[in-house]
């Protein structure tokens, strides 16, 4: 079976740096002002437990606190080498001021300043098409972000 990601990486698909939290800072307003605007975009993360998991999107991040519909997001286990796509017509994503990237069903919530918050929670995915419980994770509710990169996905024409 071939995953939607190694299709973007073979189909022509560049990836551009906007946001690496060890260079950039824990911040969401520094998350906001890189990433903002870009329509197209994927995020890693990786947690202090060694767990590494993400999320693309079609649409903005725009910290202005709406919950935006896009069913063409997924979130991914790189861990498991498993995809889950958004549930039709639910929202994806959540551009607020105070957090970094949110997919929602919460499978991913950034908090402001992470790296000097105890945790970051994962909830159940309600959104996306997850069997259990905090599947992105392990099972486990929360974590601690020890990284997070998110890039620019530029779609090349070939000839």
């Amino acid at each position: 079976v071939v995953s939607k990601i190694q299709i973007m990486v073979t189909a022509g698909v560049k990836f551009n740096l906007l946001y690496r939290a060890s260079d950039h800072g824990d911040k969401a307003k520094t998350f906001h002002e890189k990433c903002d605007k870009h329509q197209m975009t994927l995020v890693l993360l990786e947690t202090t437990k060694g767990r590494r998991f993400g999320g693309f999107t079609t649409k903005t991040w725009d910290g202005n606190c709406l919950k935006k519909v896009d069913n063409d997001a997924f979130v991914f286990s790189l861990d498991t080498k498993k995809i889950y796509d958004i549930r039709h017509n639910e929202y994806a994503i959540g551009g607020y001021p105070k957090f970094g990237p949110v997919f929602f069903g919460c499978q991913i919530r950034i908090y402001d300043e992470f790296f000097k918050k105890g945790g970051t929670t994962c909830q159940r995915g309600l959104n996306y098409k997850t069997r259990k419980d905090y599947e992105l994770n392990n099972g486990e509710q929360t974590y601690i972000v020890k990284g997070i990169e998110v890039y620019d996905v530029e779609v090349i024409k070939m000839s």
